[in-house]
């Protein structure tokens, strides 16, 4: 996301974060603590709240995903080094100059440049499953799936994935619904298609994820969302 300016209080994605000052430093709390710097990154999960009174970019990358394996961070967060990181920010440029889906595609491609930390490959299946269904998969289902028992799946996934399942389920659906969101659609119908059980459901998720629902950056100010999928 590229936006004028951003404030928001504390909350955790499920995604990791990259935040980028595109014209000033920004600040950053993380886990409670207050950094000022040009980029910062946040773990998934981590406790972050963002003040940028300047252009800003947002990108979220799922503890899954290629994009974040590939970077090779450790611990919470912190600024994000700029030199280790050049062509990141040559390709967050090019993207702010024209922001299209080619420019957003090639960011991506910098962004999985190298090897890829590891993930246990029964917890990238389970992921894959997930992301494959528009339906709940249980806990049970997607342990049996690759061979073992619910409490040991669920522990697993926490570790590799750096998220409880049901956290990442939730994020899925947030993504899903971000996905779906058509100025015409009502929230009712939104949280429904999106695997919601309502509105209020939705809300409170979205709140817990993001600080608040996307309807608000809409009404301040133009976004435009791209959902790059992929591994």
């Amino acid at each position: 996301m590229l936006a004028p300016r951003l404030h928001n209080r504390p909350h955790r994605h499920v995604a990791a974060s990259l935040l980028v000052g595109l014209t000033q430093p920004i600040s950053v709390q993380l886990a409670g603590h207050w950094l000022s710097a040009p980029a910062v990154w946040a773990a998934p999960d981590v406790n972050q709240a963002l003040s940028a009174d300047g252009p800003v970019a947002v990108i979220h990358l799922d503890p899954d995903q290629r994009a974040w394996r590939c970077l090779g961070l450790e611990g919470p967060g912190g600024p994000l080094p700029g030199e280790r990181f050049q062509a990141f920010h040559d390709a967050l440029q090019a993207l702010v100059a024209a922001p299209q889906a080619a420019a957003a595609l090639n960011l991506r491609r910098t962004l999985e440049a190298g090897e890829p930390r590891a993930l246990d490959p029964r917890v990238l299946r389970a992921c894959q499953l997930l992301r494959a269904s528009n339906s709940d998969i249980s806990g049970a289902e997607l342990a049996a799936g690759v061979g073992l028992s619910e409490s040991r799946f669920r522990h697993l996934f926490r570790v590799e994935a750096g998220v409880t399942l049901k956290r990442f389920q939730l994020h899925l659906k947030c993504t899903r619904a971000l996905t779906l969101w058509r100025d015409d659609m009502t929230l009712t119908d939104l949280a429904l298609a999106a695997g919601f059980y309502d509105q209020p459901h939705l809300n409170r998720t979205l709140r817990a994820m993001f600080d608040t629902p996307p309807s608000r950056y809409a009404r301040s100010f133009l976004v435009q969302v791209e959902h790059l999928a992929g591994n």
